[in-house]
């Protein structure tokens, strides 16, 4: 696979690139330290258009025989209907985002510390693997689940978890999807978006598919043995956000951002210290007192200054 100057320009070019990335994503799982139903059941799904790449992996895990459910990664050259967090849209450009899927079985309830810090093991995995691209782009993560370069979003990770009853007692099908900007950035955009291509990694959605997918499935993998305490200190090193004064909501309207000219006020603001070792946010607020913020009902965004 090779990068191309502008990405795939159809539907035919955008669909054998993915293809060829799906044979060296499968070759590289079978290799990998990874548990052998995992390594013998995984596959990969190419579509040309989807909704959503993670309805379309929920229901692959929905619908395995029992005891059959094993990793499958779902990713489309087209993405009509991306959901991002708290009813937000993504908005994806076929040959300009990587717009993928991962499902697998995972006993959140077993993980040392608890399975609640899911994404920010995942958004570390992605963000670590995208800082040794040449040049070495300066990716940052903003809890609890977007990628970031100077502020502006990068991509974002969306996580959803069912329990199908084929499933054995405390396993849950786990989809961690993934929306990456490979650009390049629109102009109107610059502002509040950045890609790939605008900081000189020009990548087609196959040779970013073929780097990210082998170091998240290896991560969740570690994760499930470790937890997250053992990546706390690498996950605040990569915060965007880490010692700064910040607002937080800990609800807002669907679809609305916490920047958007009508967003209400915040209902906390305070100093952010940090991440608990389960993934909560640690923030001092002005009295003095230290908030816990959980993982999915918050957002964060410096304060005006």
């Amino acid at each position: 696979m090779t990068a191309l100057t502008h990405g795939p320009a159809t539907e035919a070019e955008g669909l054998a690139d993915l293809n060829q990335a799906a044979e060296a994503l499968w070759l590289a799982v079978q290799q990998a330290d990874l548990p052998e139903a995992w390594r013998q059941g995984f596959s990969v799904e190419v579509l040309a258009e989807v909704g959503s790449t993670n309805t379309c992996a929920m229901t692959l895990g929905r619908n395995a025989e029992s005891g059959a459910a094993a990793p499958a990664v779902v990713v489309a050259w087209q993405q009509t209907a991306g959901r991002g967090r708290a009813g937000r849209s993504w908005q994806a450009q076929p040959g300009h985002t990587l717009t993928c899927s991962l499902g697998l079985p995972l006993n959140l309830d077993a993980v040392p510390g608890g399975g609640s810090a899911l994404s920010l093991a995942a958004g570390l995995a992605v963000a670590e693997a995208l800082r040794t691209l040449p040049g070495h782009p300066p990716v940052q993560l903003k809890w609890p689940n977007d990628l970031q370069v100077a502020g502006r979003k990068l991509g974002g990770l969306l996580i959803e978890a069912q329990a199908p009853a084929h499933l054995p007692a405390g396993e849950r099908w786990v989809v961690i999807g993934l929306g990456l900007n490979l650009g390049p950035t629109p102009h109107e955009q610059q502002g509040q978006r950045v890609a790939l291509a605008d900081l000189g990694c020009t990548l087609t959605p196959g040779v970013a598919l073929a780097l990210l997918m082998p170091a998240l499935l290896q991560a969740v993998h570690w994760f499930s043995q470790h937890g997250f305490a053992p990546l706390q200190a690498r996950w605040q090193a990569l915060h965007a956000l880490q010692g700064r004064e910040v607002a937080l909501w800990a609800r807002l309207p669907d679809g609305v951002s916490p920047d958007a000219p009508h967003a209400p006020a915040p209902d906390q603001s305070g100093h952010l210290e940090g991440v608990n070792s389960d993934g909560s946010l640690r923030v001092r607020l002005p009295d003095g007192t230290v908030a816990q913020w959980q993982v999915g009902d918050v957002s964060v965004r410096p304060q005006p200054h």
